[in-house]
């Protein structure tokens, strides 16, 4: 297995413990953050930057109740990493549970993420509608 794709793994886990800190710690200080998602869905847009990238976690801290995170499989090639899997969560404002299938695209050097892209299925703005 690929360094890269430990490094993933790492984040995952820290994701878990819900440990942010851990996370940012990963990234570069002009890393690309973005989410592909409707634009209901709080956690959608750029992130972009090594400091804005809690607003992320913040976003979704706030607006939903993660019920599961289930990476499923992992492909890597040179510094990129696809992660594919589910994504369990409340929704706060309407009361609606979801469960999405998602795809992460990271790209990883030394250690350090540089960009990041984030797409669920549409579930993901129907539980927020």
């Amino acid at each position: 297995m690929s360094e890269n794709v430990n490094t993933i793994k790492g984040i995952y886990e820290a994701f878990g413990r819900g440990d942010i800190a851990a996370i940012v710690d990963t990234c570069t200080d002009n890393v690309l953050w973005r989410t592909h998602l409707p634009s209901n869905v709080p956690w959608s847009g750029n992130f972009d930057g090594k400091s804005n990238v809690p607003r992320f976690f913040q976003a979704i801290n706030d607006n939903v109740q993660t019920t599961s995170f289930e990476p499923q499989e992992f492909v890597a090639d040179g510094d990129t990493v696809v992660s594919t899997g589910t994504y369990g969560c409340k929704v706060t404002s309407t009361g609606k549970d979801t469960s999405t299938k998602w795809v992460f695209i990271w790209k990883v050097r030394d250690g350090k993420v540089y960009s990041y892209e984030q797409f669920h299925d549409e579930k993901m703005g129907q539980a927020f509608g």
